[in-house]
């Protein structure tokens, strides 16, 4: 297992396919990986069920992250030190 966040769902790990462990998994790593780019909102509120309902790709996890920081930018303050632009040039870097 990559992901630290899966490791706490037990029991969804003894009743979940290999495909879709492998899939969560890999989901929660890349979010992990950039973690201040956008991917805490899928670490931080999306359970395994959820995941494999929303995304078939960790693409698809990404491109969704890359609309929440989006949604965020355009609800800014406007402030050239917001941390939403931090995270919009991180989500750039991904």
């Amino acid at each position: 297992m990559k992901s630290g966040t899966l490791k706490i769902y037990d029991k969804w790990l003894s009743t979940a396919t290999p495909e879709q462990i492998e899939l969560v998994d890999s989901i929660y790593h890349e979010c992990e990986q950039h973690y201040n780019a956008g991917g805490d909102v899928v670490c931080e509120c999306y359970s395994p069920d959820q995941i494999i309902e929303e995304f078939k790709s960790v693409a698809d996890a990404k491109e969704f992250c890359g609309l929440k920081v989006e949604q965020a930018t355009n609800c800014r303050s406007g402030d050239d030190n917001d941390p939403e632009l931090e995270r919009q040039r991180n989500f750039e870097k991904w």
